[in-house]
């Protein structure tokens, strides 16, 4: 089947499942953020009312939230793309619209801290409806506290992937987990964190679950297992030209690179713009163009809809905070330190990591030529 075929079919199962099954008064997550969610300006970069045509590619990862037949969502991006943003709009939407205990793990109870006073903490504050909901942490025995947050009909908790007490003890509907390469490979001596939570979901036949973090190291990624286990999508956009839809990745980034050395160091800019080739026709097309051609979720495993698992995979190349010219100066910048060259991989690229020794600049691979002299038939 090809991505094509397979992005059609997946729409029409979507568009049938929402719309017989879904009351005609019940919010998506799309829309109950869109009339309720204020971005605070403590963690947003443009705070103010939700907008998802902001970041459109959010839309069917939250919209999947409130169809019937998903239980389980798996989100790999690169940072900055609004990953946490829709964590928070599910978060919202269950304390406004379909409330139930929520259990939301973090890597370490020091990650859990700070996610709740820089954005659960805001999130709360600035949302009318969800202040009216989740009780004063100022009052006596307000059951508000920076772990745990209450609210008529189920308990927001949050704690550390190692903490074995908070994953295996009450029963839970909604399980979230936050950067979830990084947690601990087991809690305490008890397993999986993960799946130590999930297990928590067994007796809700309405359970639902999400899943988001940047992808690490290639066959060592938790994440990476997780998406494989769903439809697969990643988000590409239509060539003007050809009329075909492309994931916009890395090797088809053209740009022009000047060095210059400032005290014996490398330094780089760009001559031009940075334009992006279309792999179906070839054709150079500028950044400024592509952010206006539409984009799509395509699935590779269509099926997979159909056991309940939607996955998505995302870049920074759609991130409409992050220009190109940005991840390709740090690209360029780090390209010859391993460690550095990693986290450009998994931050910006979206890319899994694989370790493949030490990486030498130019200059080094041509200082190490060696004449061979001429072959045995006399060939240079």
């Amino acid at each position: 089947m090809t991505s094509r075929l397979a992005a059609v079919r997946l729409n029409k199962v979507i568009a049938k499942a929402m719309a017989g099954m879904l009351p005609p008064d019940d919010l998506t997550v799309t829309e109950w953020a869109e009339q309720n969610r204020r971005l605070s300006a403590e963690s947003a970069a443009e705070p103010g009312p939700w907008r998802t045509e902001r970041t459109p590619y959010l839309r069917e990862p939250m919209n999947a939230w409130t169809d019937p037949k998903i239980r389980h969502i798996v989100m790999v991006a690169a940072s900055q793309v609004g990953k946490s943003e829709f964590l928070n709009n599910c978060i919202g939407y269950v304390i406004d619209q379909d409330p139930g205990s929520i259990l939301f793990v973090h890597p370490t109870t020091i990650d859990a801290k700070e996610y709740s006073k820089l954005r659960i903490a805001p999130m709360i504050r600035d949302c009318p409806t969800l202040r009216k909901k989740v009780s004063d942490p100022k009052s006596r025995d307000s059951g508000n506290t920076i772990l745990q947050k209450t609210y008529p009909g189920g308990i927001l908790t949050m704690c550390g992937s190692t903490e074995a007490h908070a994953l295996a003890s009450k029963p839970i509907r909604y399980v979230l987990g936050d950067e979830r390469d990084r947690w601990a490979l087991s809690a305490g001596n008890e397993g999986d964190p993960w799946d130590l939570a999930m297990a928590r979901q067994t007796t809700f036949y309405n359970a639902k679950s999400a899943e988001v973090s940047t992808p690490t190291v290639k066959n060592a990624s938790a994440i990476e297992a997780a998406y494989a286990t769903g439809t697969m999508e990643r988000w590409k956009s239509r060539c003007p030209h050809c009329g075909e839809y492309h994931e916009i990745v890395f090797d088809d980034i053209k740009f022009e690179p000047e060095a210059t050395r400032i005290r014996g160091k490398k330094t780089w800019k760009l001559k031009g713009g940075v334009s992006w080739a279309c792999p179906g026709c070839g054709c150079l097309i500028p950044e400024e163009t592509m952010r206006r051609q539409p984009a799509k979720w395509i699935a590779e495993n269509p099926d997979a809809y159909a056991k309940g698992v939607r996955s998505f995979w995302l870049n920074a190349f759609s991130s409409p905070w992050t220009p190109w010219q940005k991840i390709v100066l740090k690209f360029l910048d780090a390209q010859n330190d391993p460690q550095r060259l990693k986290v450009v991989y998994n931050t910006l690229l979206g890319q899994l990591w694989e370790d493949r020794g030490d990486l030498e600049d130019e200059d080094t691979m041509l200082a190490r030529r060696e004449d061979y002299g001429t072959r045995p038939d006399g060939t240079p």
